[in-house]
């Protein structure tokens, strides 16, 4: 594949998308390395609009979705590029879903999250570092891309900082 940075074998993406920016994200991701890539889907879906604040809401609780199953042989995967959004500050109820029942025991996790304002989201990191760690897996990485809530980004709006953060996974590894 013309273009392609080759990081390492054995991964996965898995991400949560209500809007489309993270999938747009992952989709780079996928395209640079060559891994496998699945879709974390809530079993109701999210209007957008109206829902807006309610599904704030939910994150800024802590709140938790039920979740589609998902067809994969998660066991072997050794690296795992987890997409999420940041809502309210906090992570996603999809995500928090995620995250608590996954098997991460020995996964290297790389983190990349897509945001609505150019802050680090530092607080979403450490919660989901912490909550990783806890589920037996070691974040590795994390890279953030500030995204707009009202449109969705052209994968070439991000080409460029989703390959220098490959490129410099490659030199650290």
């Amino acid at each position: 594949m013309k273009g392609m940075v080759l990081i390492m074998k054995n991964s996965l993406v898995v991400y949560y998308s209500w809007l489309g920016n993270t999938k747009v994200v992952a989709e780079e991701i996928v395209k640079h390395m060559g891994s496998d890539i699945i879709r974390i889907k809530e079993t109701k879906e999210r209007k957008a609009g109206a829902g807006l604040a309610a599904s704030a809401l939910e994150a800024a609780i802590g709140m938790k979705s039920d979740l589609k199953p998902m067809d994969f042989e998660f066991e072997k995967y050794d690296n795992i590029f987890l997409g999420a959004q940041v809502w309210a500050g906090r992570s996603t109820p999809a995500i928090n879903a995620f995250v608590k029942k996954a098997n991460l025991h020995n996964k290297n996790v790389y983190l990349f999250i897509t945001k609505a304002n150019d802050k680090v989201p530092e607080k979403v990191i450490i919660s989901l570092t912490e909550r990783i760690r806890k589920k037996g897996g070691k974040v590795v990485d994390s890279f953030s891309i500030t995204t707009k809530m009202d449109q969705v980004v052209s994968p070439e709006s991000v080409e460029g900082q989703v390959k220098a953060w490959i490129e410099k996974l490659n030199k650290f590894r």
